[in-house]
């Protein structure tokens, strides 16, 4: 996780900088690597381009780095349990990374006797404080896996992308 940050933090940098210097907007996604060739010559200011240059330079070895730990890691998980790797990833909108995350997040399903221990070991639910059968607010934010919030909410958006426009309108009343 601390490379993707590192990287996207590198990504903006870029637009930010395109953005000061009230450049049109840039009009490919410049995660992909086809679409960073003619970056750094927007940038007439030889120091500004340097700097560019040097940030697109980091993206390509971090693009490196995360494909090697990414089939490092699916290499292990593969062998580890590949099984549930796949099935994990039969769900519409869970990728790889997805998938491993949960995989590795979850341990093992059976270690949760409720479908209740699960949501809320996810952060899917918000925990109520209530005494003597009040509401006295909401605690326990912090209680829980923030990978695994963070890897289903993920799953849940880009299922809802995937399958169209009705799966919207049948989440927008949650």
């Amino acid at each position: 996780m601390h490379l993707v940050r590192k990287r996207a933090e590198l990504l903006s940098h870029i637009q930010n900088t395109n953005t000061q210097y009230n450049l049109p907007v840039i009009g490919e996604r410049i995660k992909y690597k086809a679409n960073r060739k003619s970056i750094a010559e927007r940038f007439e200011d030889p120091s500004v381009n340097k700097s560019i240059q040097i940030d697109l330079a980091m993206i390509d070895t971090y693009d490196k780095l995360l494909k090697d730990v990414e089939l490092y890691i699916l290499k292990h998980a593969k062998a580890h349990d590949a099984n549930t790797l796949y099935l994990l990833q039969t769900i519409p909108g869970v990728g790889k990374i997805l998938a491993l995350v949960m995989l590795y997040e979850i341990h093992d399903i059976g270690r949760f006797p409720f479908v209740q221990d699960f949501s809320s070991y996810c952060r899917l639910i918000r925990p109520g404080k209530v005494s003597n059968g009040k509401n006295t607010g909401k605690g326990n934010k912090k209680i829980g896996n923030p990978h695994l919030k963070w890897a289903m909410s993920e799953a849940t958006v880009l299922l809802i992308r995937q399958s169209g426009a009705g799966w919207g309108r049948a989440t927008a009343s949650y």
